[in-house]
């Protein structure tokens, strides 16, 4: 590195010297050292905390360098050398018997030994050893004094969701592997670490919010060029770089700009520190370079400007922009890739149909190529020297010099080909399934060599990493996935000739068929990856190196799950894992394994030590501690965490939870339901949210309604004191006092509504809707009217009639009112409120609470009037269209049915031209019996079925199922079904609250259970 006359700064702080000391002996070796960046810095040197210093200069590329690097100079040495250290002398050489390699072993001083420089030849060594005389002594000893270095423990079974996409590290000795989320969005994603020459996992990083990547996008990983940097699309729509070995899940800087739903696409400059960012597939933003050194950036349009402003492109276009776009161009990006000597971003206009190139010092467009017109078409490819570029158009192949844009050669096309894959010697393979050919084309000399007879599988490089294609690292073979899901491994000499055919990797999960593509990243080691596994091959054999299926889900009980949990949700990364598709096993990282007997061949194929998170050590080299079940394994922990982890089971035999038959007696009651709601409540104070603060008032007043309307009026009381300040609190308030008031609980509802109209002044508030505030002023006109205050009482029903009558229309206004006057006995009064509306209600479920109050209370001929002479009926010829029907919402038949109602059923199907075959019977069986106290002998087997159904689901996709499961045992009235269901369910998000988290579906499961529906209760 020159340093003598660069100006040079010094960012952050430094662990190893001071700036002091670095300023005067970087000036002695003839740099000028400045306090910040400016157009004349020609390095950085960051330690720590230095993202506002050396933001500016990573935006703009600027070199910057860390504390190592600055050491390695003033020491005279080049940045990423290493300083001079004794070497390890403990690596075998051969011949060597086993008593000498181990002799050699305990000789050795292992303190000089140097994971990256040591571990593979140690590993190798060892390798030739063990084919000679099998796992000895020596084997054993190294492995434990890497254990005692910090070696880790690893399975590969990691991932929560399916795999969105990989990226080979530019050495060809890593594939970084990332994954959605599952079920549970704010439980993350993951990223994972493979070493290619063994095959297995050596690190992951659980926690990834939001998951890495999105369905149907690629590029989503991406190395810095020298391995230490890794970018993350993640969070849906936010970027970030991570270091890969690392153990942090919150990236070391990020970027955001838009919340589209969707990732906005990036590309990540070779030195890692900055990232090309564009709209993808919006407008709204267009390209820009953001700092990805350290910290945040964020900006318009959906976020405050923070961090290093990101630099736009801008500029003159060239000509060809005119003839493509007409007018000013918009060449917001689909795809794009930054050039390995970073003056270039290469990529694909969105919806533009061009290739382009951009000119990263000017930020403008140095040059435009027109494509095919065919949003199906292969996209463009770069080739590996990125000296050229492929693609379609008006049926022809075309190669152009990737410089200036201009085409080179042309040669006939290939219609429906989806890939166009680079190989080594600017080789070029045309992927076209559609007509059974793959062509290989010399794209240096422009010629056609031949085409090859197979029919490959369909790729989308614009939305899956892997392709059906991959040449061998020398590019004298090549690997390609058939329609059948085989693997054909080619030579591409002067004849090419089919070598062989492999197996492919398993597609089918669950009812889906998942497809899979390649990589070839050394001669001896071909990958197939799919959404559900990654498998690593021998291509001359087909030998299988190693196999990662991921998703199983053994039926039996995990075994780290205890009272409705999985403790191993504890650890960074959970330990349980599917050793095959009817097994559990246990791995944690100081060692403990928890497994059957006689499996330990088939742990060896799942497990390894990861040596400093990036190699590879066999599992069967060390002293094995491997226990039947979490009791004894509890006995044996190496580590202070696994033993606290499995502290629980210790004495409860062999095996850590008992599964009886199912579902298991209905023996619990509404009082435990409504204990594990306000238990989900206080696990919402977690997050602190806005819209957890709702959720928890407004299901505090459900749960107080709900007891009301079971007499239960001292439990209702308790329940409506407990709902926190809120702007809608006293409006909750009314309403529980006016149903304890109608039933006539009096000293309780004047209990939960003491206030005069002074206390009243502020109720509601700016954020409150018209329609929320005059719902709450006519549950207060109910609540005076049912303690006696009559005068009050007119005062309120007065503004709320107001209000009501400024739109006849609004019955999200009216329809409280008309409840509140039905419950305080003034019926005549509610009539004429509801005769004077207009049309039918709107909204959430139209209407259906105030269907199940005319049930509850009787009053079926109103409903009659409603449903039959006051709808307008639906016409199945046209749009259906809402506003002229009352109760125009499925969750209407439900209540009809389960309140024994089926005239009033047919006539609502009649009229709402629905089919009401699945409800009908249960109405007759109601009407006819009455309705039933517990499930029926056939919903007790549905239920089982449904639940046995959820042992084959993975953890992290069988959560929703859970939640419908419940829904259904609620449906049936099986309240200790439900309970035993929701710790399967989803945790509280941090930001929002969803339909599959255990808050919700409990709530929905009590008001099902309580009211035959999961509408309000009023």
């Amino acid at each position: 590195m020159m340093i003598n006359g660069s100006q040079v700064v010094l960012a952050g702080r430094f662990g190893q010297l001071s700036k002091d000391e670095a300023k005067r002996r970087l000036e002695a070796l003839g740099a000028k050292v400045t306090a910040s960046v400016t157009a004349g810095t020609d390095l950085v040197f960051a330690g720590a905390k230095s993202g506002a210093k050396a933001g500016p200069a990573a935006v703009r590329g600027v070199p910057i360098y860390d504390e190592d690097a600055l050491a390695a100079v003033l020491d005279g040495r080049e940045p990423g050398t290493a300083p001079p250290s004794p070497p390890f002398t403990g690596v075998p050489g051969e011949p060597m018997d086993p008593g000498e390699a181990l002799d050699l072993l305990k000789n050795a001083d292992w303190s000089a030994f140097s994971p990256e420089r040591d571990t593979v030849p140690l590993r190798d060594a060892l390798q030739a050893l063990e084919r000679a005389h099998g796992v000895t002594d020596a084997h054993r000893l190294a492995t434990a004094r890497l254990r005692d270095a910090g070696a880790l423990l690893r399975h590969s079974d990691v991932h929560h969701g399916e795999l969105s996409g990989h990226a080979l590290s530019p050495d060809g000795r890593h594939l970084a592997v990332g994954s959605w989320t599952g079920d549970d969005y704010d439980r993350g994603g993951v990223l994972q670490v493979f070493e290619v020459a063994t095959g297995r996992c050596v690190h992951a990083i659980d926690g990834i919010m939001g998951g890495v990547g999105f369905p149907g996008h690629a590029r989503s990983l991406q190395w810095s060029a020298d391995g230490t940097r890794i970018a993350l699309e993640y969070n849906t729509n936010a970027t970030g770089v991570w270091g890969p070995f690392g153990t942090a899940h919150e990236p070391l800087a990020d970027a955001f700009f838009l919340a589209s739903g969707r990732p906005l696409g990036m590309a990540l400059a070779p030195e890692g520190r900055r990232a090309f960012v564009y709209g993808g597939r919006s407008d709204l933003l267009r390209n820009v370079v953001v700092a990805m050194h350290e910290g945040s950036v964020a900006g318009p349009p959906d976020a405050r400007p923070e961090g290093t402003a990101p630099i736009e492109f801008s500029g003159p276009s060239p000509n060809e922009c005119e003839e493509i776009w007409n007018d000013e161009p918009m060449f917001v990006l689909g795809r794009a890739f930054w050039s390995r000597d970073g003056s270039r971003v290469y990529g694909e206009a969105a919806d533009a149909y061009a290739a382009i190139s951009l000119d990263v010092e000017k930020r403008q467009v140095t040059w435009v190529l027109r494509l095919e017109e065919d949003p199906e078409a292969a996209a463009p490819e770069w080739s590996l020297d990125e000296r050229l570029l492929a693609c379609q158009r008006d049926g022809r192949l075309v190669i152009a010099d990737a410089l200036t844009g201009e085409p080179t050669a042309e040669l006939p096309g290939y219609p429906g080909a989806d890939v166009l894959c680079w190989g080594p010697g600017g080789r070029l393979a045309v992927v076209a399934p559609a007509g059974g050919t793959v062509g290989i084309v010399d794209a240096t000399t422009g010629e056609h060599r031949y085409d090859l007879d197979v029919r490959a599988a369909a790729s989308d490089p614009r939305g899956w990493d892997a392709r059906s294609w991959a040449w061998s690292p020398n590019g004298e073979r090549a690997a390609c996935v058939t329609a059948e899901g085989r693997i054909e491994i080619w030579s591409l000499g002067e004849r090419p000739e089919r070598l062989r055919v492999l197996d492919g990797v398993r597609r089918t999960v669950g009812q889906d068929d998942h497809g899979f593509g390649l990589e070839w990243p050394a001669a001896d080691v071909l990958i197939a990856i799919g959404p559900h596994v990654v498998r690593f091959l021998r291509p001359d054999t087909g030998e299988i190196v190693a196999d990662h299926p991921f998703h199983h889900a053994p039926a039996s009980a995990r075994p780290l799950f205890l009272t409705g949990r999985d403790l191993g949700d504890q650890l960074r990364l959970n330990p349980t894992f599917a050793l095959d598709e009817d097994t559990w096993a246990v791995a944690f990282e100081d060692g403990t394994v928890i497994a059957p007997a006689g499996r330990q061949d088939d742990l060896d194929g799942r497990l390894c030590w990861s040596v400093a998170r990036r190699f590879a050590w066999p599992f069967r080299w060390g002293d094995r501690e491997i226990f039947p079940d979490p009791a004894h394994a509890g006995v044996g922990a190496r580590s202070p965490e696994t033993d606290r982890l499995l502290a629980p089971f210790r004495g409860r035999g062999s095996t850590a939870e008992a599964k009886g038959t199912w579902p298991p007696p209905d023996t619990a009651t509404v009082g435990d339901l409504i204990t594990v709601i306000r238990g989900t409540l206080a696990d919402l104070t977690v997050h602190d949210s806005v819209v957890h603060a709702e959720w928890t008032v407004d299901t505090l007043q459900q749960l107080a309604m709900i007891r009301a309307r079971r007499d239960e009026a001292a439990e209702a009381r308790e329940l409506a004191l407990a709902i926190p300040e809120h702007r809608r609190r006293l409006g909750h308030l009314a309403r529980i006092a006016l149903a304890l008031g109608a039933a006539g609980f009096t000293a309780e509802a004047a209990a939960v509504f003491p206030y005069a109209d002074d206390d009243l002044a502020d109720m509601g508030g700016a954020a409150d809707t018209a329609a929320d505030t005059a719902a709450d002023t006519a549950a207060v006109a109910g609540a005076c009217a049912v303690l006696g205050q009559h005068e009050r009482a007119e005062r309120w029903f007065t503004v709320a009639r107001e209000v009501a009558d400024a739109d006849r229309s609004n019955w999200t206004v009216r329809l409280p009112l008309v409840w509140a006057l039905t419950e305080c006995g003034r019926e005549q009064q509610a009539r004429v409120v509801l005769d004077e509306g207009v049309g039918t209600p709107r909204g959430r479920h139209h209407g259906v609470p105030w269907l199940v109050c005319l049930l509850r209370r009787g009053e079926t001929e109103l409903v009659r009037e409603l449903i039959g002479e006051r709808s307008e009926p639906n016409d199945p010829n046209e749009r259906h269209s809402y506003g002229v029907r009352w109760f125009d919402d499925w969750t209407a038949a439900r209540a009809l049915a389960v309140h024994g109602q089926p005239e009033l059923l047919r006539l609502w199907g009649d009229i709402n031209w629905a089919s009401v075959r699945d409800h009908l019977p249960v109405a007759e069986r109601i009407a006819a019996e009455g309705r039933p106290t517990g499930p029926t002998d056939d919903q007790l087997i549905d239920l089982a079925g449904q639940y046995a159904g959820l042992a084959n689901l993975p953890k992290a996709t069988k959560r929703r199922e859970c939640a419908w499961v419940a829904k259904k045992a609620a449906e049936c009235g099986h309240l200790s079904a439900v309970l035993d269901l929701l710790p399967g369910t989803n945790d509280p998000g941090r930001h929002g609250m969803g339909s599959d988290e255990r808050a919700w579906v409990a709530l929905s499961a009590l008001r099902t259970i309580a009211i035959g529906v999961d509408v309000d209760v009023w």
